[in-house]
């Protein structure tokens, strides 16, 4: 079961993608195991911020592990599918099984990189899988540490770069006057100069 590579994108294609994605990210294992199975190339690749693979029997247990460390799944969004390229928008629901009091959610954008499974077969597999995780998102995700960075880091930065702003501009402004005056001075001394030649 591949998908049909077109230039045309009908409802029933666009349902298929999300499909798709809303079954890789399920906690069900027999809609996940399918998806692996029919859509994914053997060998296709795994990246994200923790870790690389290949395989579709190592992507497997990275998924099952994910589900085994959490008890909610991630929730689905946003996904665009351009014919070649799948990019979804998930909230990752993290919530430990052995903290359940402990509930986060962390953005995560999920690329899926397809290529037709034979030449001219107008059929697609994913062969590359991409988790991304920002920084800020991962900041977010945490209460105590959101609160401090929205309101103490950011605020202090934003100072601290206008402020350093203010001063560079001071400084260029400085120079800018010091070479007109610089250039003022050379030009009465070449003056000076000339009449001096003058009345000799």
């Amino acid at each position: 079961m591949d998908l049909e590579c077109g230039s045309r994108h009908s409802d029933a294609y666009d349902e298929l993608i999300t499909r798709v994605v809303a079954d890789l990210f399920s906690f069900n294992d027999t809609r996940q195991k399918r998806i692996l199975d029919h859509y994914y190339f053997h060998d296709a690749t795994f990246d994200s911020p923790l870790l690389a693979t290949s395989g579709i029997y190592n992507i497997r247990h990275v998924l099952l592990l994910w589900k085994a460390l959490n008890k909610y799944p991630p929730t689905v969004t946003n996904v665009c599918f351009n014919g070649q390229t799948c990019v979804a928008y998930l909230k990752q629901n993290l919530c430990p099984r052995l903290f359940p009091f402990v509930q986060l959610e962390l953005p995560v954008i999920v690329t899926l990189n397809f290529r037709e499974t034979d030449v001219d077969s107008g059929l697609l597999k994913i062969e590359k899988h991409k988790e991304s995780w920002t920084l800020e998102g991962l900041v977010q995700a945490v209460p105590l540490l959101s609160y401090w960075y929205d309101n103490v880091v950011r605020v202090l930065m934003g100072r601290v770069i206008s402020s350093t702003g203010e001063v560079i501009y001071s400084a260029a402004e400085t120079m800018h006057l010091l070479e007109a005056s610089v250039e003022e001075r050379s030009e009465d001394l070449q003056r000076f100069m000339m009449r001096e030649k003058l009345q000799k």
